[in-house]
């Protein structure tokens, strides 16, 4: 199974560890039948959202906490180098980079929070899911093999 994280995802992912997103990217780094499918696009969009004055103000990680992140998500995913260029994202063209990195990435999903790319739901032969649906998923998947958090945490 190959997985797209839309940038908004991982954003999510680092400001809350305890988020949706946050579980969902700690999963794809657990089981080596599920691979992270990225492009540096997406890394550099991620580091470039990360770094705003009005994140860094708000959720106060240090710059080096920004690129240890980038860095991680860069080392552990399948990066693609992007060939495609549909354009299909009319009222935000720039989310066509997901779409593209997931299409030349093989990916089999796209899981996404942006109201744009989830109103597609399939692009070519690609779902695309919220993190919540890509969970569930995963679970029905794997869920004989997860412990649930809240279990871990007794």
């Amino acid at each position: 199974m190959r997985i797209v994280l839309d940038t908004n995802v991982l954003v999510s992912a680092f400001i809350s560890k305890r988020g949706q997103p946050a579980k969902l990217l700690d999963i794809l780094l657990t089981f080596p039948e599920i691979q992270l499918v990225s492009s540096e696009p997406i890394l550099r969009e991620l580091r470039n959202v990360l770094l705003r004055e009005e994140v860094k103000e708000r959720f106060h990680y240090s710059p080096r906490d920004i690129e240890y992140f980038v860095r991680a998500v860069r080392d552990v995913s399948v990066r693609v180098k992007i060939k495609s260029k549909f354009k299909v994202v009319v009222d935000d063209p720039k989310d066509d980079v997901v779409l593209n990195t997931a299409y030349d990435g093989g990916a089999d999903y796209i899981a996404s929070g942006d109201h744009h790319l989830q109103g597609l739901k399939k692009f070519k032969s690609i779902k695309i899911v919220s993190p919540n649906q890509m969970m569930k998923i995963i679970m029905r998947k794997f869920g004989e093999f997860i412990i649930p958090i809240e279990r871990l945490e007794r």
